[in-house]
């Protein structure tokens, strides 16, 4: 039955989920290395390219969920808002996962240029959580990760799907 099976490529599943654990606490461990405070704000939000990259790739385990858990251990470390980074992280993989089949595929430098609109949703939702509490708001100060969490994607990217081969070639 040839109808039954489409052309083109296929979403491969992982076999376990211990890559993407490791992947998660190791770009967690990275949100947490102590940055000079001129450069902090250069800084791109490991945690969420990480995420982005596995709710592209593997949206059945990592979520909307997931993506509210790790935004909320980012405000518990950063000392921000307690659910500022947890709204905004929901909010980017919420519209990630409405074009999660169109991202995944794309070359990872065509999506680099979805990165740049999913990590400005993050910092937008951000920025509007903080300004409400009071905070200052300094528009280089908040949107020039954006660039560097762009910039950061495709070597992330290679890196992830290195990872990601050996489990999924095993699938086919």
């Amino acid at each position: 039955m040839q109808f039954a099976h489409p052309n083109g490529p296929a979403m491969q599943l992982s076999h376990s989920g211990s890559v993407i654990t490791g992947s998660l606490l190791i770009a967690f461990a990275f949100n947490l290395l102590p940055w000079s405070v001129d450069w902090l704000w250069l800084r791109p939000d490991f945690l969420l390219l990480v995420t982005l990259y596995w709710a592209i790739y593997q949206p059945n385990r990592i979520g909307m969920g997931t993506a509210w858990w790790l935004g909320l251990l980012v405000d518990l470390t950063d000392g921000t808002i307690l659910g500022q980074h947890a709204l905004a992280y929901t909010t980017s993989i919420f519209v990630l996962l409405l074009l999660q089949r169109r991202m995944f595929n794309f070359p990872p430098w065509q999506q680099a240029s979805h990165i740049i609109g999913f990590l400005l949703i993050e910092q937008l939702v951000s920025v509007l959580i903080a300004t409400f509490a009071g905070d200052d708001f300094h528009a280089l100060k908040y949107f020039s990760s954006i660039l560097t969490g762009a910039l950061c994607w495709v070597p992330l990217w290679m890196l992830l799907h290195r990872l990601r081969t050996p489990e999924t070639s095993e699938a086919q």
